[in-house]
């Protein structure tokens, strides 16, 4: 029979979003190695051929799990299922083919082992998948990489990674970045846009810049060949927040405070429930807690053509005393392939949202305190090309605009009426917070990369993108009380971009990850040639380069044993409000008041130097051991500086903060194996420097603080962090899955006595904790699946202190029997100062 040799190109998915698979082929009987042989994926109509040497690959497989069969002419053929990819990592298949002289035989059928240590991976990585949102108590996103080591909170919430200060963190969809450039703020995030969600802390390669700590990098699912629909809703919790209840202060001890007056009339007041709050403010909602809901597949008629498209509806409740959130979201993608080497894909996501936060002053006049309103979209149409089975490329353009306005509710807008407190000086009962502020941001993307394989060593990959910015700003507020009010009203149209370069060698026993990154950045405005005297000239700002080297290597010592190191510098522009920031006083500086605030275009990329060496070790093909050492340098940090320069006393935005990380990172992990499988991460890590966040330097002038020169602990510095997450597959459609989170405290700065000066951040706040637990149990009725499960975070109501009192370095003790704050303890209790309390929810979800 004449032997038929066919090659298929690979799918056609944006870089940065794919995996690859490659191995080798050998003859069974003469162990050598086999040329010609068919390696394919069937569920994709892709695959490759082995060459002279028995080696193959197969580029550009979207993230996901397949069955690979490898076939040739006088063999029988071999089928390895459950092979699972990864967005930009190598998966190793290797096939053993025997000879046969029956021309058609059934296929050796063989399940693959994941390895527990990929040699291809030279930093750290942590990979969420969507199934994981539906066996273990992760309500979404955000909770997932709090979970991941490396990763802290800080007070407010927001996420550290390896000791970066918040806002380090880059996040890309399908390979585009997505964060808001004006503000610095993160995307909404919800479980429906993931397919697979990944973590690359510390170090990561060329193609990601603009990002000094770690890089979320989201695949967005796709359609799939068959019909596939699912609806879920979880309800709101079971069990009432205890601060909404009647009097719940006198359920305390509060002997401590109680003595100095009666404070029945506030602590007997029960705030309303999120229902009758929304009905106050005319607000109409079908339900409350959260729906999401997907339907994917072919079109009808072209099964060329695939969608998938969902929705999230969410009404939630604050545990505080006020507050709420009501979001809406939409997202699809649409894709269609044009013949075997060319497919188009469009992505499209709307998001609206309304969020009010809890202000303690603020507890019994919330109908006057601040509301956010968002609205967000995002378009990414894309077009990908693979000439030969070894290049492909990708062009895309995007489009994202942000609505973003935070004001108080049916206030004027020029309405000005400062709060005013009662009596006794605590809580306000009349007036409003002095902010309003109104943005628009456009953002105009065009990317392109190329892919190429030369031999089976060789992967280079290399791309540009080009950022056009339109921001609209107006903003009024108040810094301080009885401090003056700042203005702002403006238009920018900055624009940034970037080349990279990278070269992914590939060895069996070395791989080498080497690459080199060129950003951009140009403000498109003027500043004074010398930002500490605002007589001098203001002149155009010239654009920003920087130049961002980066390494990494992995080495397999034996099969179950490899190093890896990764180093690299990253840059990160601050965001671009900090360039504008009262830019009127650039062009009128005789108007700059007396510790008036100035933004700085001359500000210079933040830069981070960072090292990591580990390694990786497996037992028994179900259990992998990663050590992680880590140490990071910091630079140029965002800070803000007093400049006197007579007739000026003004603050203005520089590069003078500086801090240095240094940890280590431990991580076990059982493959789920005989209905059972975990996950536990411990952090160890020092993060030190000379100030927390860049506004730090302006509140030490208002509250005058000396200049901080030395280094200590920052603010969000956790010693230890502990996390563990655990499944049990009960049956195959039931199980329980744990988490588990443990935290040493924030540091702070004890008060001793007037006059005795006591080191920063010195004292540390007691540990956190955080047991978490989801039952689930599905039934099938034909082929639909009905699942219920019900959902627990915080069952111990652990009472986990975010801001202590300097005295005591408790959340609800001032230290009063040292001097400390006196008043009610209605005003001393401040709910926000511990984390959320203990939550149980229940839904269920249907799969057709």
């Amino acid at each position: 029979m004449k032997k038929i040799l066919f090659i298929l190109l690979p799918p056609l998915i944006f870089a940065g979003t794919v995996g690859k698979i490659a191995g080798r082929v050998i003859d069974a009987d003469m162990d050598e190695p086999l040329h010609g042989v068919n390696v394919i994926i069937p569920a994709l109509e892709t695959g490759g051929a082995t060459e002279e040497d028995g080696y193959y690959y197969i580029l550009n497989i979207p993230p996901g799990t397949y069955e690979i069969e490898a076939s040739m002419i006088g063999y029988r053929p071999e089928i390895r299922q459950e092979v699972r990819v990864f967005a930009d990592r190598t998966t190793y298949v290797d096939f053993t083919l025997s000879p046969t002289v029956i021309e058609i035989e059934q296929p050796v059928i063989v399940i693959a082992k994941r390895p527990v240590i990929e040699i291809d991976m030279t930093s750290k990585e942590a990979r969420i998948t969507r199934d994981q949102f539906d066996i273990t108590p992760i309500e979404g996103p955000i909770e997932a990489i709090a979970l991941q080591g490396g990763v802290t909170t800080d007070a407010a919430g927001n996420l550290h990674v390896r000791g970066g200060r918040s806002g380090e963190l880059g996040y890309y969809i399908d390979g585009i970045e997505v964060s808001n450039a004006l503000l610095g703020s993160a995307p909404v995030l919800n479980k429906n846009l993931i397919s697979e969600m990944s973590l690359l802390s510390g170090t990561f390669n060329a193609e990601y810049g603009n990002v000094m700590s770690g890089v979320v990098n989201i695949v967005t699912p796709e359609g799939g060949k068959t019909l596939a629909t699912t609806f879920e809703y979880t309800s709101l919790t079971l069990i009432s927040s205890p601060y909404r209840k009647k009097d719940w202060i006198n359920d305390l001890d509060t002997s401590w405070n109680d003595a100095h007056r009666d404070t029945a009339d506030k602590s007997l007041y029960e705030v309303p429930d999120l229902s009758d709050l929304l009905d106050e403010k005319d607000i109409i909602i079908p339900f409350l807690g959260e729906v999401n809901a997907s339907i994917a597949g072919p079109l009808p008629f072209d099964n060329d053509t695939r969608f998938f498209i969902a929705g999230n509806y969410s009404v939630q409740e604050s545990y505080l005393p006020f507050g709420y959130e009501l979001s809406g979201a939409v997202n699809g993608k649409l894709t269609r392939r044009l013949g075997p080497n060319l497919k188009l894909l469009l992505d499209v996501q709307y998001v609206q949202n309304e969020t009010q936060n809890y202000n303690h002053l603020f507890k019994y006049l919330y109908e006057n305190y601040l509301v956010n309103y968002t609205k967000n979209l995002r378009v990414i149409a894309g077009l990908n090309h693979a000439p030969t089975n070894s290049f492909f490329y990708n062009l895309r353009v995007g489009y994202i605009e942000d609505n973003i306005e935070t004001q108080v509710p049916d206030l004027s807008e020029d309405t000005i009426i400062e709060p005013i407190r009662d009596n006794y000086s605590e809580f306000y009962i009349s007036g409003y917070p002095i902010f309003r502020r109104d943005v628009n941001t456009k953002k105009y993307i065009i990317k392109a990369d190329c892919n190429l394989q030369v031999g089976k060593m060789h992967h280079f990959k290399f791309g540009g993108e080009q950022n056009f910015y339109k921001f609209t700003l107006t903003d009024r507020q108040q810094l301080f009380p009885r401090t003056p009010i700042f203005y702002q009203d403006y238009t920018r149209e900055p624009m940034d971009g970037a080349l990279f370069v990278q070269d992914k060698i590939e060895h069996r026993y070395l791989v080498i990850n080497a690459g080199l990154r060129f950003d951009y950045s140009y403000p498109n405005a003027v500043m004074w040639e010398d930002i500490e005297d605002p007589t001098s000239e203001a002149a155009d700002v010239e654009p920003h380069y920087q130049l961002s080297p980066r390494l990494g290597l992995s080495h397999p010592v034996t099969d179950n044993a490899m190093l890896h190191f990764a180093y690299g510098h990253f840059f990160q522009m601050p965001p671009y409000e900090i360039m504008y920031y009262n830019g009127d006083y650039i062009t009128q500086p005789e108007s700059i008041p007396r510790y008036g605030l100035v933004g700085n275009p001359r500000i210079l990329p933040q830069r981070t130097t960072s090292y990591e060496v580990g390694v990786k070790y497996a037992i028994k093909e179900i259990y992998g051991i990663d050590i992680t050492l880590f140490l990071k340098d910091i630079k140029n940090l965002l800070a803000t500086t007093e400049v006197r320069e007579f007739p000026f006393d003004y603050i203005i935005y520089t590069n003078d903060d500086f801090g240095r990380i240094q940890g280590i990172d431990f991580t076990i992990k059982r493959e789920t194996v005989s209905h059972f499988g975990f996950t536990i991460n411990y952090t160890y890590q020092v993060a030190r420097g000379n100030r927390s966040f860049a506004m730090q330097g302006f509140y030490d002038v208002y509250t005058g603080l000396p200049e901080r020169l030395k280094e200590y602990h920052l603010d969000f510095d956790r010693r230890h962090t502990f996390s563990s997450t655990v499944e049990f597959l009960l049956n195959e459609l039931g199980g329980i899955g744990i988490n588990f989170r443990a935290a040493s405290g924030l540091p702070y700065t004890p008060y001793i006595s007037e006059g005795v000066v006591v080191e920063e951040n010195s004292a540390r706040m007691a540990w956190e904790y955080s047991l978490d637990i989801m039952l689930h149990q599905g039934l099938k009725i034909g082929r639909t699946t009905i699942e219920f499960f019900v959902r627990g975070t915080n069952l111990t109501d652990a009472k986990n202190p975010r801001y202590v009192y300097a005295r005591s370095g408790k959340p609800w003790d001032p230290g009063e029997e040292y001097g400390g704050l006196m008043g009610s303890a209605d005003y001393i209790i401040d709910p926000s100062n511990v984390g959320p309390r203990r939550i149980v929810e229940a839904g269920m979800r249907i799969r057709l």
